[in-house]
């Protein structure tokens, strides 16, 4: 009984002069020793090599928060997310920051995040412009998927943006790229860390594969992003996240998919027709992209009919173009530029028109087969091409692109594509000059890359010209309404449909000096384009009218 009542007294027995280890990681109170609680994985078991199990979902996220939040030089990670609102104002400059190798533990990490933040805004929200100023950065700073993630943006980044030369070309982009991969899927099988941060590490996956153009790779992360955001919804994890607007930049995202394919649809599903109250009461930005999400959907719908004979259309295609056609128009009535010299300060409308006015002439000549349909749409392109030369001229631009010499790069839509539809689409001659001479300012912007895009277009002009004087892009001379009237392209010889290729098919090694995977465009020209209407091609709708059809002629044109 003696010895029983000692043994009980010895256990019993507790040390008061050590703190106590109450939230410890998981190996080291498997392991029963005490745990100094570093994040993300404790000195314990990094001294010891062992593998850190991590700590339970609470205490991380709470800790987490605590010493954010501490920091007086931003707001804190839990701020962030509640600030988060449908509030927006693009009126407000963008915040300068400078992030460092020593603030953010890894230069690829600081590389990454001044790209994001550094670049144009073009039509973030305030909300948006804090997601990637803030609370990426601290995201990246204390949770392991996120940061690796963004090294491996940064690092492709580094690479295949800056074209810096390395031993190993290609291995360090890999090898860091595999090792986000293995933590976020971890992450996202426990959302250890709740949901956001899988959201924001595939983003950057995903912009990752854009820059090296592997862009159905990119696609692919991006869906798992969307997936993963439906999926948690009504989930307790988003309790302090306003999903709405989260919701609205994948939204942004999402147009990606529509704008650079073919008649894709975009993945999020269709919204009911938006109605004049909502346009007025919305913020410019929601009600557009409410717009945008129709007007891409019901072109992707139609498109089969492009190429028909017009008897052949469902009427109810032809009240649905009308209707789009005039919701858009409306919502430019109604979004107009107060002042036209202030462009800092409308920066995001301006963006806006001009996406506006791209899916505008794509809506109003989804259902017309002619290519010299567009050319009704001048003034449209021109409005375009002059919108987007005062962004690209105005001082806000001009500050944020000396920022360390480094090349833009947003992951939203910007302006790359309505250039892009101009130079393409508008056969003047003096216009479509410009706006090529445009694009090349433009950096990336998701899947859409100035560079590639610039060379589709010269390989355009030089194949509906005869021929490409490389000195007329310099554009030294004014417009000529004779020489450079759209009529001078006769409709055989315009090019009706084009796209990059790589060769590779995204599993080969990229060009050694220009770091390029879209090294070929393919070109499709209607040679008779009232023959194929009337032959029995144009008598059923179809997708891509030009596979294994006597009317087309395809050809490819290398872009290097």
């Amino acid at each position: 009984m003696e010895t029983l009542s000692i043994k009980e007294a010895k256990a019993k027995r507790t040390r008061t002069n050590v703190k106590q280890s109450k939230n410890g990681c998981l190996t080291c109170k498997a392991r029963r020793i005490k745990c100094d609680e570093a994040k993300p994985t404790c000195q314990r078991c990094q001294s010891s090599k062992r593998a850190c199990g991590g700590y339970p979902r609470d205490i991380i996220q709470n800790s987490s928060l605590k010493a954010l939040s501490s920091s007086s030089s931003s707001p804190s990670f839990l701020d962030s997310l509640s600030s988060l609102s449908i509030t927006s104002s693009a009126s407000t400059p963008m915040i300068s920051l400078a992030f460092t190798h020593q603030q953010l533990s890894s230069p690829f990490v600081a590389l990454a995040c001044n790209v994001i933040v550094s670049s144009p805004r073009r039509a973030r929200t305030d909300i948006e412009q804090n997601l990637w100023s803030h609370i990426v950065p601290q995201l990246a700073h204390s949770i392991p998927s996120v940061r690796a993630a963004v090294e491996a943006f940064g690092s492709s980044y580094n690479e295949y943006v800056l074209k810096v030369d390395t031993p190993c070309p290609g291995l360090e982009t890999t090898r860091r790229y595999a090792q986000a991969l293995k933590l976020v899927q971890y992450d996202l099988a426990t959302l250890q860390y709740g949901p956001l941060p899988g959201i924001i590490a595939c983003v950057f996956l995903a912009c990752a594969e854009a820059l090296q153009q592997r862009l159905n790779k990119s696609h692919l992360h991006l869906l798992g992003a969307f997936s993963l955001l439906l999926s948690v919804a009504d989930s307790k994890a988003l309790a302090t996240i306003d999903i709405e607007s989260v919701s609205f930049l994948f939204q942004k995202l999402d147009l990606h998919v529509a704008t650079y394919g073919v008649c894709n649809p975009p993945h999020l599903p269709p919204l009911s027709a938006i109605k004049t109250d909502s346009i007025i009461s919305l913020p410019p930005d929601r009600s557009l992209y409410k717009i945008l999400h129709s007007c891409y959907h019901f072109t992707a719908r139609a498109h089969q009919y492009k190429y028909t004979n017009r008897r052949l259309t469902p009427p109810e295609l032809l009240i649905e173009q009308g209707r789009q056609i005039g919701t858009m128009k409306q919502w430019l009535s109604l979004n107009t530029v107060s002042s036209p010299g202030n462009t800092e300060s409308d920066e995001s409308l301006l963006v806006l028109r001009t996406q506006c006015l791209a899916a505008l002439i794509h809506a109003s000549t989804i259902l017309e087969p002619r290519e010299t349909s567009y050319d009704f749409y001048g003034p449209d392109f021109e409005e375009i091409v002059t919108t987007a030369k005062a962004l690209l001229m105005s001082k806000c631009y001009q500050q944020d692109s000396r920022y360390d010499s480094l090349p833009s790069f947003i992951p939203e839509m910007g302006i790359i594509h309505p250039l892009y539809l101009t130079a393409k689409k508008y056969r003047n001659a003096y216009w479509r000059r410009k706006a090529l001479q445009l694009i090349r300012k433009c950096g990336r912007e998701g899947p859409w890359c100035a560079e590639t895009e610039s060379l589709v277009v010269e390989a355009v002009i030089e194949i509906e010209e005869g021929s490409l004087d490389k000195a007329s892009l310099g554009l030294s001379r004014n417009e000529d309404a004779t020489i450079d009237s759209p009529s001078n392209i006769p409709e055989k010889d315009r090019i009706n449909c084009s796209w990059t290729v790589d060769p590779g098919k995204e599993d080969g090694d990229c060009t050694a000096v220009t770091r390029k995977r879209y090294t070929r465009a393919v070109m499709f020209q209607c040679m008779d384009i009232d023959g194929m209407l009337h032959d029995k091609e144009g008598q059923e709708p179809r997708s891509f009218p030009w596979v294994d059809s006597k009317w087309w002629k395809t050809c490819f044109v290398s872009l290097e």
